[in-house]
């Protein structure tokens, strides 16, 4: 070992070596944050495990295209930038899952910028996840070349391994058990009022007609969309007319799963309604989250009359997060239809509430683009981020809303900013 947090003698790596690292590598690609990508499951899989089988000296941007994306042989490397994209979008997947509370005691597994050749590092804090076992025990005489003492040696390094391995496993145990215990703690800040009702939890998704996300979606802004969000007229009443209507974008389906996967944690049942299904009795069941804020017409009804809420303006092709208390700032803004892909800064709204229309605690979750969208998901459901806001949480008969910041550069999202916080 050259150093005493990154193992680079990768040949030597035992089996329970070995084992370790591809548990790990379990646990990452079962988080979040790849678990919705096969593209970057995959990346990570193939440059973790042919690391850890000593074949480092394959990882090349050649072959990982070959292996992982299919391309051709003679695919040109210096005009499809499809292995070095996917490699910063796993650095940054890797980083962002180390980052939550929960992970900090667990091996870590890197890709350092400029390689394909995965790195495996201990936790400092604890006993090391990963031992490099000697050649030969201190405690024994040296290897004179007789099988007698030879036939000593190995069944010893083959118990030492199995006490290892054993260890690696009840260390795990007992760091995820405490860990969990933390990370509820956290995340009890925000969710509290909804784990503790004893009925199953609304979630309530946003729904949009196909024909909003062909082609000529720019084309879709209208004056009675605009008018609709503004709280100048109501979300008007449509009637199914596909086969296929109504539609959940791809980053509402992410937020959703985020979310039930969160519920489940805390043996909460949730029960999906879309946006134009749900009646107010379906809201006065039980605690209530809505998911999107322009597209979900029980969004627009709960938060238009807060101090923080969407606005469209038709003339400009603007949408913005106005405050009633400083209605002249639209600082909080994007371009109605961006692309994805768009370097701009993005905004999301999340709200939580005693709604006085149904009684029930009602969380409201959305951004104007999709970046914040698929950012606020993740915000409110990260520990480390709850801890962030003001010890006002902890009081659930308070209400809150959060202004989230997002910039987006040639596609990649920062972390999201808390830009506004207001408590009543």
């Amino acid at each position: 070992m050259a150093s005493s947090q990154t193992l680079v003698a990768i040949a030597e790596l035992s089996d329970a070596d070995k084992a370790a690292v591809l548990l790990q590598v379990d646990r990452l690609l079962a988080s979040s944050h790849f678990r919705n990508s096969r593209r970057y499951s995959d990346f990570l899989r193939f440059v973790v495990t042919k690391t850890a089988e000593g074949h480092a000296d394959i990882l090349k941007e050649r072959t990982i295209g070959i292996e992982v994306f299919g391309r051709e042989p003679t695919f040109d490397t210096s005009g499809d930038s499809i292995v070095r994209v996917a490699a910063a979008e796993v650095r940054k997947r890797i980083a962002q899952y180390y980052q939550e509370e929960g992970h900090e005691h667990e091996l870590r597994v890197d890709l350092p910028s400029g390689s394909y050749v995965a790195h495996f590092r201990r936790p400092e804090t604890l006993t090391p996840a990963i031992v490099m076992l000697p050649e030969s025990s201190p405690s024994i005489e040296p290897n004179t070349g007789t099988y007698e003492k030879r036939r000593r040696i190995v069944p010893l390094r083959w118990k030492v391994s199995a006490i290892v391995a054993t260890s690696l496993v009840l260390l795990t145990l007992a760091a995820s058990f405490v860990l969990r215990v933390r990370s509820d703690t956290g995340i009890n800040r925000f969710w509290g009022p909804v784990f503790e009702s004893s009925t199953p939890v609304i979630i309530c998704v946003g729904t949009v007609e196909p024909s909003h996300i062909s082609k000529d979606f720019r084309n879709r802004f209208t004056v009675q969309m605009a008018n609709s969000v503004n709280g100048l007229e109501e979300p008007p009443a449509t009637t199914p007319q596909l086969p296929d209507w109504p539609a959940v974008t791809w980053i509402d389906a992410v937020e959703l799963a985020r979310i039930a996967e969160m519920l489940s944690r805390h043996d909460k049942t949730a029960v999906l309604r879309s946006s134009e299904n749900a009646t107010l009795a379906d809201l006065r069941a039980g605690p209530v989250i809505l998911l999107g804020v322009l597209e979900n017409t029980w969004s627009l009804r709960l938060v238009s009359n807060l101090r923080f809420h969407p606005r469209m303006d038709f003339a400009s092709q603007k949408m913005w997060i106005e405050d009633s208390q400083h209605p002249e700032r639209k600082g909080w803004s994007a371009p109605w239809g961006i692309a994805y892909s768009d370097t701009h800064d993005d905004y999301a709204l999340v709200t939580r509430t005693r709604d006085p229309l149904s009684g029930q605690i009602s969380v409201e979750i959305g951004g104007l683009g999709l970046h914040a969208s698929q950012a606020a998901a993740e915000f409110i459901t990260n520990p480390i981020y709850m801890k962030s806001l003001s010890d006002s949480l902890h009081d659930p008969n308070r209400n809150v809303q959060i202004v989230l910041k997002i910039n987006v550069i040639k596609g990649e999202a920062s972390p999201p900013q808390v830009v506004a916080e207001n408590y009543w």
